[in-house]
């Protein structure tokens, strides 16, 4: 199954370059998203995005731990298969408050956007609150709707 390339909407385009004004932020966010799109075979990261990602992931393993929720959101959409590895981090993620579930929603939500999967009840329960909470699950999205923009 490959995953449609569509366009982001205005309001998404403002937000991410909003988001790359602020140091980079979106950039950086949409970083670890590509490289699991990668590993998907979905997308080929630039030689920029390769070394954002290995920087990332000398940090403390941070870009490591957000490609891990984006993994078991491709694997949701039928992508890709998660390592051991990864799916014991996206457990524990999930252990830590729910977190890993928190952050693979909104990525569940880009890829409905693109009709690459459908959410579940809940899902669009949490992402609804997410946009109500100061539009975090919105804005969380939007790096990864970018990433969807660059796939084959």
């Amino acid at each position: 199954m490959a995953i449609t390339k569509k366009k982001l909407t205005p309001a998404e385009g403002f937000w991410y370059t909003l988001g790359c004004i602020a140091f980079g932020a979106s950039y950086l966010q949409k970083v670890p998203m590509k490289k699991a799109l990668q590993d998907a075979g979905q997308a080929k990261m630039t030689a920029a995005e390769s070394i954002w990602y290995t920087l990332g992931c000398i940090a403390f393993g941070a870009s490591y731990f957000q490609k891990v929720p984006v993994k078991k959101a491709l694997q949701d959409a039928g992508l890709v298969k998660m390592t051991a590895a990864e799916s014991l981090w996206y457990v524990l993620g999930c252990i830590a408050f729910g977190a890993s579930y928190f952050q693979k929603v909104p990525l569940k939500k880009a890829l409905q956007d693109v009709d690459a999967v459908k959410m579940t009840g809940a899902e669009s329960f949490w992402y609804t609150l997410g946009c109500i909470a100061f539009g975090s699950s919105y804005l969380q999205k939007v790096p990864m709707k970018k990433a969807l923009t660059q796939v084959n």
